[in-house]
């Protein structure tokens, strides 16, 4: 899970901790803040977050200030995050990322007559395959033209590269080619 998801995650559960409550009884606005600000010591203090322990330590400070409504605070970063992590290329560098851990690989970007077929890390060649990937997306972060992910490894790796691509549900991923040992996938936007 990258930061920006983690984020996510913390700003909802945090905000739904706080809705929580206040179906128990009716909270001033110094109750929900320190409500908020237990909630986020926790998640400090949580090694599984501790690539956000900054941004989450900066609303723990905010929402011991005086006068702060620290629920608007996550309602808006969470709402800022979700817009820009939300984006098809946000969403494409997530599938990569996923495609690699799964794998246990790297991901290599190269046009199509320029593939070195010997250069795998680990014991699969994954490829993005494209004349100029900023091209397949605007500056809104939204794909514009398709683009192709070439895999080459062993039957049972192909499984796990074909199911990551599957499980995205952000893209459409048609076959352009496949053998025994090779797939070549274009990807379209939904």
């Amino acid at each position: 899970m990258n930061q920006s998801q983690q984020l996510l995650d913390i700003s909802t559960n945090a905000l739904l901790h706080l809705e929580f409550k206040k179906l128990d009884k009716r909270l001033t606005q110094t109750e929900q803040n320190n409500l908020l600000v237990q909630y986020l010591k926790k998640i400090i203090k949580n090694d599984k977050y501790r690539t956000v322990k900054k941004s989450t330590k900066s609303w723990l400070l905010r929402g011991r200030k005086v006068g702060v409504c620290l629920e608007s605070i996550l309602n808006n970063d969470r709402e800022r995050i979700l817009q820009t992590s939300s984006t098809d290329l946000y969403r494409f560098v997530d599938l990569i990322e996923d495609v690699e851990a799964q794998l246990h690989t790297q991901v290599q970007y190269s046009l199509a007559h320029n593939i070195n077929l010997n250069a795998r890390f680990g014991k699969v060649l994954v490829c993005v395959v494209d004349e100029d990937l900023t091209s397949s997306f605007d500056d809104d972060g939204l794909m514009i033209k398709s683009t192709q992910l070439l895999f080459i490894g062993s039957t049972e790796h192909k499984d796990i590269f074909s199911a990551a691509i599957d499980q995205s549900g952000y893209f459409q991923s048609v076959i352009a080619y496949e053998d025994e040992s090779h797939l070549r996938v274009e990807l379209f936007r939904l």
